[in-house]
C-alpha cells in the first residue's frame, strides 16, 4: 500500500488536465526556489482516522489542500479547473499494483484564492477530504 500523498501525486500527474498544464511540477508544501510555472503544491490540513471500541478502523478521512500556482490568473483559474474535475467525487484504486491506495471518496469542502504580490503568483486553493484505506502498522 503506498501513502494518500503518493496516490494524490500520481492521481495528479496520471490525469491528463493536469499533466498537460503542469507535467511533473507537483510539490509537498512548498514551491521549490525559482520554480517554473504553472505547479501544484499539496498539503496535509486536518488528519482524521476512523476510530471503533475496538481501535483504529482501517479508514481514514484527511483534509488535503490541492494549490495551483501561477504567473496569469487565467493560467491558475485553468490549473484548478483541471483538479476540481480530477479529484472532486473521485473513488477508486490509485498506483500500480502492489503499491496502491484505495479512495473510496473525494470530497471537495472548501479553499481560497489570493495574489501574492512579492512573487508576482496567484494562487488559488481546494480543499478536499479524502477518504481512503490506511495501513494499521
Amino acid at each position: 500500500m503506498i501513502s494518500i500523498e503518493d496516490g494524490i501525486v500520481y492521481r495528479s500527474l496520471n490525469y491528463v488536465g493536469i499533466s498537460a498544464l503542469i507535467g511533473d511540477r507537483i510539490f509537498a508544501q512548498k514551491l521549490t526556489q525559482n520554480p517554473v510555472m504553472p505547479a501544484l503544491t499539496y498539503q496535509l490540513i486536518t488528519p482524521m482516522s476512523l476510530i471503533s471500541h475496538q481501535g483504529m478502523s482501517g479508514t481514514a478521512y484527511p483534509r488535503y489542500q490541492i494549490t495551483g500556482w501561477d504567473t496569469t490568473e487565467l493560467g491558475v483559474i485553468a490549473l484548478m479547473k483541471a483538479v476540481r474535475l480530477c479529484w472532486s467525487g473521485y473513488k477508486g484504486t490509485v498506483g500500480v499494483a502492489p503499491n496502491t491506495v484505495v479512495i473510496q471518496a473525494s470530497l471537495p469542502v472548501g479553499g481560497y484564492e489570493t495574489y501574492e504580490p512579492e512573487t508576482g503568483l496567484f494562487m488559488r486553493a481546494l480543499d478536499f477530504e479524502i477518504w481512503h484505506e490506511e495501513a494499521l502498522s
